[in-house]
């Protein structure tokens, strides 16, 4: 099953809980909260970072995300625009979404592929792609 954010399908519960992570995501990366953000994801997670690097598993991922959130992201906005949702099993989502990251000097955009697991009932991030993009 797909889900456009247009439609009233995204209104699923599924649907709901998985932009209410992405809102915890963007609360987290604005308190530069390397911890909180990384809760979300699994432990066996494959990452690709928007700067081509490949992080797997939790201990990679969350010292990435400790350096650069801790040393590189003041003064740095971002938020995510859920741009479709897919449903390809029962506890399987795949998330495509537009990420604007805004900085006093430019804005940038990247657009993102995020596959989820449900486990023990809350969704989780399994593997992710980020791509960066010129800002449109």
């Amino acid at each position: 099953m797909a889900v456009d954010p247009r439609t009233p399908t995204f209104q699923s519960d599924d649907a709901r809980r998985i932009t209410a992570l992405f809102d915890e995501l963007e609360s987290a990366f604005a308190q530069q909260d390397a911890a909180e953000f990384d809760r979300r994801f699994t432990d066996d997670v494959v990452f690709t970072a928007v700067n081509g690097m490949r992080l797997v598993g939790w201990e990679a991922l969350h010292a990435y995300h400790r350096e650069r959130l801790g040393q590189h992201a003041e003064g740095i906005e971002t938020w995510y625009e859920i741009e479709r949702i897919t449903f390809p099993g029962p506890d399987v989502a795949v998330v495509f979404f537009r990420q604007p990251v805004a900085m006093a000097q430019h804005q940038r955009v990247n657009v993102g592929t995020w596959v989820l697991v449900k486990q023990d009932g809350q969704w989780r991030v399994s593997a992710g792609q980020n791509t960066g993009v010129a800002a449109a």
